[in-house]
This record gives structure tokens, sequence and C-alpha cells, in this order.
């Protein structure tokens, strides 16, 4: 039998799993909870054919390649068009100097999607994707803001993942974090998806963004239908329109002999979409509470888009990439390691679409939660 590539269908989960084990990472989250792959990869209402959005490449009945999309309607200025994420792209060794891996990429391309984002490339990868005329763009700006209380915590929890640090420089980075600004005292909030956020809410940010469209369909799906994390919803009216956020509790385990053990706790903001400057300040007061609530030492925040950055750093979140030692921020919890935060992607996209970039003027709406960089480990 030749080489063939196709989409794979329900009854592949076994052989794509052992090939994730084998050939990806050993007891990976897709191996070991398939509800999470059949989440992922299973939104058959934007996925026009049968089975898996997931291709693989197979010879003589073994697989030795595959790649994932997480279809998703993609906005530009409220027009809509079908767009992609990919994920787990993987040639086995022995069959990368042919083109199986451009036949795997094209499963995902025009004319099935207009728009193709590779969120969180290999620094091996950006040679492929430059060769292939995508845009690689710079590291996805992290925001985070440390609880003033809490920056003995922070320091520790650095120099768990930083051994050879010394004290000072922990603290240094820890307090540089600090959150700056006063705390409001939270006032009147909801806790679900507006009634009315498709017609209110959600037109008046589509017209001014580019990115996958935060609908209320893409909502539930994201946050409601998630098989693992329990996301919590905030919500603050300001006359006819509300202000979302959307964030979730995360405990901070390092590794230890005996197993994992609990070090502290931390807020994860995956969706920010304030109706104002002045409702984003009250949607970030009920968020502090929160997180004082359940004793976080703080929260972070991934996003292109540049005015909700600067809404951000005026509330005390800071760029950590205008922080010294601020890139190597700890982003991985469970287990906690050391390897930074860093996220570089690659975007297929027609030449209309404007570049997403980390600049003030930034149009784009793109936050971790996109694909599937806000998981398990």
């Amino acid at each position: 039998m030749s080489l063939e590539v196709r989409y794979a269908q329900l009854d592949d989960y076994p052989r794509l799993s052992a090939f994730l084990d084998t050939y990806w990472a050993r007891d990976h989250v897709y191996v070991r909870q398939r509800s999470l792959f059949d989440w992922t990869f299973g939104r058959r209402e934007l996925w026009p054919h049968d089975g898996y959005s997931f291709a693989l490449a197979e010879e003589h009945g073994e697989v030795v390649g595959i790649l994932g999309g997480v279809p998703f309607v993609m906005n530009c200025f409220g027009r809509t068009s079908p767009g992609t994420w990919l994920l787990n792209y993987l040639v086995r060794p022995d069959y990368r100097r042919g083109a199986l891996a451009l036949r795997l990429l094209n499963m995902f391309r025009q004319p099935l999607f207009t728009v193709t984002i590779a969120f969180g490339v290999s620094t091996a990868a950006v040679p492929f994707y430059t060769a292939l005329r995508a845009r690689v763009l710079e590291t996805i700006p992290r925001h985070v803001a440390i609880f003033p209380e809490a920056v003995e915590r922070a320091t520790h929890l650095l120099r768990l993942a930083y051994p050879d640090w010394q004290a000072a420089r922990a603290h240094a980075l820890a307090k540089a974090l600090r959150a700056e600004h006063g705390f409001e005292e939270a006032g009147p909030h909801g806790t679900t998806i507006p009634a009315n956020w498709d017609t209110h809410d959600w037109p008046r940010w589509a017209a001014c963004t580019v990115g996958a469209a935060r609908d209320t369909a893409y909502l539930r799906w994201r946050y409601q239908s998630h098989p693992d994390f329990t996301y919590r919803i905030l919500t603050v009216r300001e006359g006819k329109r509300t202000g979302l956020a959307v964030w979730r509790l995360e405990t901070i385990y390092r590794a230890t002999p005996p197993g994992r053990e609990p070090v502290d706790r931390i807020g994860r903001l995956v969706e920010f979409l304030p109706a104002s400057r002045t409702n984003a300040e009250a949607l970030l007061a009920c968020f502090w509470q929160a997180l004082r609530e359940a004793d976080a030492i703080g929260a972070d925040y991934y996003g292109y888009h540049g005015g909700i950055s600067s809404w951000l750093h005026d509330a005390g979140f800071h760029a950590v990439q205008h922080c010294a030692d601020g890139l190597a921020m700890p982003a991985r919890f469970q287990p906690l390691d050391g390897k930074g935060g860093r996220i570089v992607s690659a975007v297929f996209a027609p030449d209309d679409v404007l570049t997403c970039a980390a600049e003030v003027q930034c149009p784009w709406y793109w936050t971790k939660s996109d694909a599937d960089q806000d998981r398990p480990n």
C-alpha cells in the first residue's frame, strides 16, 4: 500500500494515542484522557467531515505522521470565514525527507480554511514555516500581577523553579511584578454568559478586532463544555452593554520523589472583553476579590490586543517582556518548571488580513485559551 494521508475516524484513536505516546511525549494528556482529545478534535458543527478534525499518514498499516486541527470561526472586523488552529504536528523521523509534512499541512489549508494558525511552534520548526511564507510572530505578550502581600510567596515559587538563582534575584522579579495600584471594592456582577451577548456585546468587539470569534457558541464550547478545567465567568453591566472575563484557578505543584506537592495558587485570566476602560476596572475589581478569596498569589494573562493590554497595565498588570528576567516567570505549574512562558506562532492568512504584532495598535484578539494552549500538562 502506498503512503496515504487522510482524516482520522473515531476508531483510529487507539493508533493515534499510541503514536503520540511513542513519538510526541510519553503519557501525554491526550493519551491519558480520551475525553480531552474528543473535545479538542470533535467540534463537529464546524468540521465538514466524519470523525476527528485530525489528519494521519499511514503506510503498510502503520501511522507515520499526524497533524491535528481545531476549527473555529475567524472574525476579521465583522466578516467571518473558516479558520483552524494546528496541533500535534509530527512526522516519524524516517519519513521526514519527503513531502509528507507538506501533505499533512495541506489538509488544513485553503480551500477548507481561510486562516490557519500554528499557536506555539518550536524554534526548530520556525524555518519550515518561514519557507512556506507563513507569518512567524514574536512571542505572545504575557501580563502578570502579583498581590503586594504575596511577593514573598512569589519569591519562593521562583526559587523552586530556578534553584540556582540567588534569593535577591528571585525577590527582584517578584517585586517587579507586584501590582502597583489600589484595589477597588467589587460591585454587582454576574457569573453567566449574558443572554444578549451575541446581539449587544460581541458584535461591537467583532467590528474592531481580528481573531477567533468569541460568540456564545464559542464561549459555551470553550469554557462550559471543557472536560477537565473549571472556568469561572465574571460579568459587569454598563448601560446596555456587559463586560466579560473568564478565568480559572490553578494550583501550582512541584515535582518531588514521592509525587507532586502543592505549592501555591494562581489565577489564569483567559478572556477579557470589557465594555469600556471604566468597565475594565469594575471587572478587575471582581477578579481581584475572587483571587483573594481563593488565596491566590496573583494572576497572569496572555494576549496580543493592544488596547486591552493598556487597560490591564493601568490596572496593575506588568508586561513580563519589559521586566528584567520577566520572560523567566514560570508558565507551567503542574508541575512547576523553569522553562519560562514564551509562545511563538505562525499564521497562514490572506494578504488583506492584518498582521498580528505585540503593538499598541494591534487589533488581534488572541489569548492563551486559543488552540489548546490552556490545557492540562
